[in-house]
């Protein structure tokens, strides 16, 4: 403890002398700052990060789309191609005629049979016997 001296001509109680005093400053508040600072920076940067990741998922299903599309198109085009070479068998002229000689039962006519019409000046020619 501290001790008191009284002196005998004041009368008074005379205090210890305290060491100057340094500027307030508290060092809890500082800290809470600096740790409320750094922890704003951190959130900052794990939002940004899962930015980041959620646009690169975003592109991986695009791309994912993508392929599916473009197998779907290759199928798609090889079943065209099958049906116009399809068409293409059964409109031949080939077929045609031998599906009317073999399943109708047509023969082709005499030549005698055909007759060859033309339009002159507006009147009806008929040309053969």
């Amino acid at each position: 403890m501290q001790q008191v001296r009284q002196t005998a001509t004041a009368g008074r109680i005379a205090l210890p002398k305290q060491p100057a005093r340094e500027p307030f400053s508290r060092p809890n508040q500082e800290k809470g700052l600096k740790k409320a600072k750094l922890l704003f920076v951190m959130m900052t940067c794990f939002l940004l990060s899962l930015v980041v990741v959620a646009q690169y998922s975003s592109v991986v299903i695009m791309n994912y789309r993508l392929s599916g599309a473009r197998d779907d198109l290759a199928v798609i085009q090889e079943e065209i191609r099958v049906l116009e070479l399809e068409a293409a068998q059964l409109g031949s002229i080939g077929r045609i005629e031998a599906i009317a000689r073999e399943e109708l039962g047509m023969i082709e006519p005499a030549v005698d049979q055909i007759r060859i019409l033309s339009v002159n000046r507006g009147k009806l020619a008929e040309r053969g016997e």
